[in-house]
């Protein structure tokens, strides 16, 4: 999936302002790393990446570090669809609108998405380049509503419980909602071409409809570990090889690079993008 951004992490000019509201309860520490991938199919990467105040849309070969001391932050993974250009366009849309919220809060990300979602609809009608541009997003917010996880479409959110790994968010696919009503048995790992279709992304429609973001409220009582990642990875790796990798690989960058060459050797055919973080209350 293409990205017309850099190829290595840009840094905001400005950290982020932390208003009265964020201070009084975004007291959480992330510490971790992620990676950023094309695959070993794509010629071009259209995922994208946020953490903290630094955003990534290329093709990294080794995990980074993420370490933020205090909030308020967004630590984020989007996945473009809608063709090269347009998936790409709106990935990095996504990570840069996100990077801007002036609050970090369930309504804040919620608006901020929203906007998004009318913004690429109505570049899609006006370049055909960029008809059915969007993205899927997924990741946790830290800031004055408190601690929070938020997705659209099917990247995802992980809670690593002792050794026991927990689905925080929910996917927004046909695939789910045949599920939910009982006519397709519970899919993990690779999957084939007719479940990936979604019942809702960031864009990804000629016509403009309104779009509603999964907020997860999240409640912790230690360091808790956490992975944030796109289907790249999902549809090449069972859970329990994920939980697997979380468990035993205490460092957050071997544990990244595990699971990015475990995916990698299982067909790659999609790009990969993960973060693995740790969060603590401080």
């Amino acid at each position: 999936m293409n990205l017309s951004a850099p190829s290595a992490p840009t840094r905001f000019s400005g950290a982020r302002k932390s208003l009265p509201d964020d201070h009084a309860t975004g007291h959480y520490s992330v510490q971790g790393a992620w990676l950023c991938h094309t695959g070993r199919v794509r010629r071009v990467n259209e995922d994208s990446l946020l953490a903290g105040e630094k955003f990534f849309g290329g093709s990294s070969e080794a995990p980074s570090a993420i370490d933020i001391s205090a909030g308020p932050w967004i630590v984020a993974v989007s996945d473009g669809i809608g063709g090269h250009r347009g998936g790409a366009e709106a990935s990095r849309g996504v990570v840069e609108g996100l990077a801007e919220c002036v609050r970090v809060t369930p309504t804040c990300v919620s608006e901020t998405l929203r906007k998004l979602n009318r913004d690429f609809c109505e570049r899609g009608q006006t370049d055909s380049e960029l008809a059915a541009m969007g993205a899927t997003v997924a990741g946790i917010g830290c800031g004055g509503r408190g601690l929070f996880a938020f997705n659209v479409g099917d990247s995802r959110v992980y809670r690593l419980e002792g050794k026991k790994l927990v689905q925080v968010t929910r996917d927004d696919s046909e695939a789910e909602d045949l599920i939910d009503v009982g006519l397709l048995q519970q899919y993990d790992g690779p999957r084939p071409g007719f479940l990936h279709a979604l019942t809702q992304a960031i864009g990804g429609r000629e016509e403009v409809l309104d779009i509603e973001t999964h907020i997860h409220p999240l409640h912790l009582e230690g360091r808790t570990r956490f992975l944030i990642c796109s289907d790249g990875l999902t549809d090449m790796l069972h859970s329990p090889e994920i939980r697997e990798i979380l468990t035993t690989e205490q460092d957050a960058e071997r544990a990244v690079a595990a699971l990015f060459n475990r995916a990698m050797n299982a067909g790659g055919v999609d790009n990969i993008t993960l973060a693995v973080i740790e969060i603590e209350k401080i």
